[in-house]
């Protein structure tokens, strides 16, 4: 049946309303921002996020095992790290704030190595000359000799008091992501995401320096990752998948 020309034009109008529904859908009504690139209804994880959250358990118990000088709880870092195979890498940083006090170690290294091959080195050195403690360090060493190197991204660094280091990041759509921080204990560290437009992701705000988001992008992009340091000069690893 042909339509006539009202009701043509009275379906053309409809098409149009609803595509300009849909693309009010897309933005938020405070200022015309799109919508925040997170998808509340996929929470789920992955091998990468939990290789992420697997990397950051093994640094706190690094981390224990250096202040206590546990050897055991050093093998137990150690391989749950060689299991995972983080990589290094180098992300681009600013710093936002300026620091209250001056730090001395601000030029220096990190003051403690937290690479796998220096875990098994301290793991040998509070072995002592205990020969069942260095064969289990030396099996343990053997194994994750050819280790995988393609898991989660560890990037450390040193962190004034009361400044905010900025990195952008770039996930992809509908891939559930992981972002931990874990640092030293010295401080208070506050872990936040932004997307482009500026929406807050998550937030990660306990009273520690270990601090963990994750969620689903609805649509690849850059997010802002930003890491606040809300007491003293402390170090952290920044982990993600």
């Amino acid at each position: 049946m042909k339509l006539s020309k009202p009701a043509s034009s009275a379906v053309r109008l409809v098409v149009m309303l609803a595509v300009l529904g849909a693309a009010a859908l897309a933005l938020a009504a405070d200022g015309g921002k799109p919508v925040p690139n997170v998808d509340p209804a996929k929470r789920g994880s992955s091998p990468r996020t939990e290789a992420v959250a697997q990397a950051a358990l093994a640094d706190q118990v690094a981390r224990h095992a250096d202040r206590t000088k546990d050897v055991l709880a050093m093998i137990a870092a150690a391989r749950m790290l060689g299991q995972v195979g983080p990589r290094a890498v180098k992300h681009e940083m600013r710093t936002e704030g300026k620091p209250k006090a001056v730090d001395a170690k601000a030029s220096g290294d990190l003051s403690r190595d937290t690479g796998l091959s220096a875990l098994l080195a301290r793991a040998r050195q509070y072995a002592g000359g205990r020969n069942d403690l260095n064969g289990l360090v030396d099996e343990l060493a053997k194994s994750t000799a050819k280790a995988r190197n393609d898991g989660p991204a560890r990037f450390a660094t040193r962190i004034a008091d009361g400044v905010t280091d900025v990195y952008t990041l770039n996930f992809a759509a509908n891939e559930p992501v992981m972002v931990a921080i874990t640092g030293e204990g010295t401080s208070d560290l506050d872990l936040s995401i932004e997307d482009e437009a500026g929406n807050r992701i998550c937030a990660s705000d306990g009273a520690g320096d270990d601090e963990i988001c994750r969620w689903t992008p609805r649509r690849t992009g850059n997010f802002r990752i930003r890491v606040r340091n809300i007491g003293v000069a402390n170090e952290y690893r920044l982990w993600s998948n």
